[in-house]
């Protein structure tokens, strides 16, 4: 087993040599024998873990989740809307637009879209003009019954 899979396995499984898997049990046991450099890294690591074992656990205030959530506010907080800071943000390129306010807006816009086809077919193409000049496009595209996009 070479160094860099030596310290690999080391952080994964740790200083106690029986811990490891036991297909890299043996090589890892050479591997410290014949380098004090490893042993060395044993050492620390032994070190490190002895550390952690007697560290405490310290329990959170009370009001610990009340100043995360206000720390994580400051400096952002924007409490109402602004005409100005809206057309800033508009035309700054930092304008962002909420998914369910952009889901309204377009589906107004798709049913505007659709009204004004409604009514736009729905009036009656022959409807009498109340001034003579006026051309109506039905009659302009049918003129003499040819209609002008007609293949010949």
């Amino acid at each position: 087993m070479d160094s860099d899979e030596f310290k690999k396995n080391l952080l994964w499984y740790g200083a106690d040599l029986g811990q490891w898997p036991e297909a890299m049990r043996q090589a890892a046991m050479t591997a410290l024998q014949n380098s004090l450099e490893l042993q060395a890294l044993i050492a620390e690591q032994e070190k490190f873990e002895e550390v952690l074992k007697r560290r405490k656990y310290e329990e959170p205030s009370d009001d610990l989740a009340q100043r995360i959530i206000s720390a994580s506010f400051q400096g952002n907080i924007k409490s109402s809307f602004s005409l100005r800071l809206f057309l800033s943000r508009l035309f700054a390129d930092e304008f962002y637009f909420p998914g369910p306010a952009l889901l309204v807006a377009s589906t107004l816009m798709i049913a505007a879209l659709v009204i004004g086809f409604v009514i736009g077919f729905s009036s009656s193409t022959r409807a009498v003009l109340s001034d003579p000049r006026q051309a109506n496009l039905g009659e302009f595209l049918n003129y003499e019954g040819n209609a002008l996009w007609a293949k010949e």
